[in-house]
């Protein structure tokens, strides 16, 4: 049986949106104890994954804790971001025990470009494949964060009268919710999570549920409204609405058949993420310009990967037409003109998905690949998940991670199905001490 915090909050604060989940440990499995909470991220409070306001974020948690109404004080959170938290699978000759707490003090110098007397760190052999012949090397996961940050964590949580119960990092959560669970039937597999959020998208591969890979892209949510706000010569804050109105990739994924079918039923847009299409234009304003013929595209990446050897894909059933547009004539033309300019920012990131994806396989080629979960806010554009499972072959879900709790009397299966792709960090760190 699991033992500490089983009536907890897992709290997920990011840059762009804070997200609260109660769960509870119950005989019949976990429960989810009140509605979830997600809120927008006061301005300028996070950068980078960083507290910079301790004050208003704390604020922000104590006004989501009354508004649910939440029984427990407390709380599991996460630190994350590409600047101030350093998470890798790396490879050390093999040892044990001392010798290895030893080596990793040394390994920290290299591994992390953080003073490593400003930094909290933690670290753990992993296991080797399945059927793997023993090396001389082993393969240690290394989670290491800047020690500021970290209190400043701390800070908000005891701001927010809440009682702090463990930081974690986010690509373990992320793991727990998704792959965890039992009932998910995913924990002897290798699996793939792909957290497309706003400042970054994590690619992140789990072999019997311990971490294999992991990998940070700068391309994510807010590259895609930079690209509309360039694009159309708009602000930040219309070229985000019109990406939530109007992004759609769909056609993307039907310029070829997949390699295999997505999981995902439809790609429809998530009642969450969608607002409702305005059919008017304010009087004064130009409708949009056809778009130029050139993007800017994100940096080249760091990974140097060779051409990958012919893979045997077995022949794959026809992919289905697009679907019939319904949209009137105002709006489909503002969907073609934003699809348009995310476009090319979509299609490197799901290049740099599949050059990660041919990367792992060249190391571990006696492995199979089971799947995709996409998760994060920009899960939700449409169209993406039949895109990267055309280009990398492998079936590829949405992210539902209350699937498998007890939700009944709480939340409609309908919501938290449509919201589930934004929780499922928080939802991970709540299950932090319910899951083996």
């Amino acid at each position: 049986m699991p033992k500490g915090a089983t009536h907890v909050l897992g709290l997920d604060i990011g840059n762009d949106s804070i997200k609260m989940v109660e769960l509870a440990l119950a005989r019949a499995g976990v429960r989810l104890v009140t509605e979830p909470a997600i809120r927008p991220t006061p301005p300028g409070s996070v950068s980078g994954g960083v507290v910079v306001d301790a004050a208003a974020v704390s604020e922000t948690l104590r006004e989501m804790f009354a508004e649910k109404r939440c029984s427990t004080r407390k709380a599991v959170a996460s630190v994350g971001g590409d600047t101030s938290v350093v998470t890798r699978v790396i490879s050390m000759p093999r040892m044990t025990g001392k010798e290895l707490d030893e080596a990793m003090q040394w390994e920290l110098d290299r591994q992390t470009p953080f003073p490593v007397d400003q930094v909290i760190f933690d670290f753990a052999p992993l296991p080797a494949a399945p059927g793997a012949a023993e090396t001389e090397n082993m393969e240690v996961f290394l989670a290491v964060g800047q020690e500021d940050m970290i209190n400043a964590h701390v800070q908000v949580l005891q701001g927010a009268k809440l009682t702090p119960v463990h930081i974690d990092v986010e690509p373990l959560a992320l793991a727990r919710a998704l792959i965890g669970l039992p009932e998910a039937g995913l924990r002897e597999q290798t699996v793939c999570l792909i957290d497309a959020g706003a400042t970054f998208t994590g690619i992140y591969i789990f072999r019997n549920g311990w971490p294999a890979f992991l990998r940070t892209v700068p391309t994510a949510g807010e590259s895609l409204t930079d690209a509309i706000r360039e694009a159309l010569g708009t602000d930040r804050e219309r070229a985000e609405q019109a990406k939530r109105q109007f992004a759609d990739v769909s056609q993307m994924a039907y310029e070829g058949p997949p390699l295999e079918a997505p999981l995902v039923g439809e790609e429809s847009g998530s009642a969450v993420f969608d607002s409702l299409y305005e059919e008017s234009t304010p009087s004064g304003e130009e409708e949009p310009a056809r778009l130029g013929e050139d993007l800017e595209t994100i940096p080249a990446t760091e990974l140097e990967i060779e051409a990958p050897p012919p893979a045997v894909i077995p022949p794959a059933a026809p992919a289905p037409a697009p679907p019939h547009s319904t949209l009137p004539p105002e709006a489909q033309h503002a969907r073609e003109i934003v699809s348009e300019a995310v476009s090319q920012r979509v299609y490197d990131l799901v290049t740099e998905i599949s050059r990660s994806l041919d990367f792992y396989r060249r190391q571990h080629r006696t492995e199979t690949m089971s799947q995709i979960v996409l998760c994060g806010g920009t899960a939700h554009l449409t169209g993406l998940a039949a895109l990267i499972s055309g280009e990398t072959g492998l079936p590829t879900r949405i992210a539902n991670p209350f699937e498998y709790l007890d939700t009944e009397g709480v939340s409609s299966p309908e919501y938290l199905r449509d919201l589930g792709p934004n929780m499922a960090v928080a939802v991970g760190l709540a299950l932090r001490d319910m899951v083996d």
